[in-house]
């Protein structure tokens, strides 16, 4: 009788350096994919962020700064050293130097100094302006966009003037220039008469 002879069964060895390569991508792809969107939205909640102290920036000035006869500031610095002065800012925003001098500065998210200075019509400072520089090109666009919709009596987009304070994402699109690098190079002003 012949002995039977089974197949050699070669002993299971794991995975191999293709599959350990295969997954090991996979898991660097969903990170980054992951990281991207978490980059994502932290941009964007810089714009909600400033898009938001602009108006409180506004709504604080109107309320605090306006005396009977207008805004009666000889510069935007004593004007936005007064209001961080009176607590009119948002306490998110980077104050730099003392807060109760009158002389203390106020910056955006992005590193730019953000500026409440008196504008004058007829020798009457009856409004005011609010500056804020070194804006991401993405988010000048967005801002301006919400902004945009007639509550200011003006907004400027670096040096074009929107004098009905109406400007829509397509307009922004155009007027808002690219980053240098990773920092933003546009200004935003937004006026406010009474």
């Amino acid at each position: 009788m012949l002995p039977i002879v089974l197949p050699r069964r070669l002993p299971h060895r794991g995975w191999a350096v293709m599959e350990h390569g295969a997954i090991a991508i996979l898991v660097i792809v969903a990170l980054v994919a992951v990281v991207g969107m978490l980059w994502g939205l932290w941009s964007k909640k810089d714009v909600v962020l400033e898009t938001s102290n602009i108006q409180s920036i506004v709504s604080s000035t109107r309320g605090y700064l306006k005396g009977n006869g207008g805004y009666n500031f000889t510069s935007g610095t004593t004007m936005t050293g007064t209001l961080v002065q009176i607590g009119g800012v948002p306490k998110n925003m980077t104050v730099q130097g003392d807060s109760t001098s009158g002389t203390a500065t106020l910056w955006n998210s992005w590193g730019g100094q953000v500026v409440v200075a008196p504008v004058a019509s007829n020798g009457f400072n009856n409004g005011f302006s609010v500056t804020s520089p070194q804006i991401p090109q993405d988010a000048c666009i967005s801002m301006a966009q919400q902004l945009g919709s007639g509550a200011f009596s003006s907004i400027t987009i670096n040096s074009t003037q929107h004098s009905d304070g109406l400007v829509t994402a397509e307009t922004a699109g155009k007027e808002c220039t690219k980053n240098s690098g990773t920092a933003g190079q546009n200004t935003l002003v937004f006026a406010v008469n009474g």
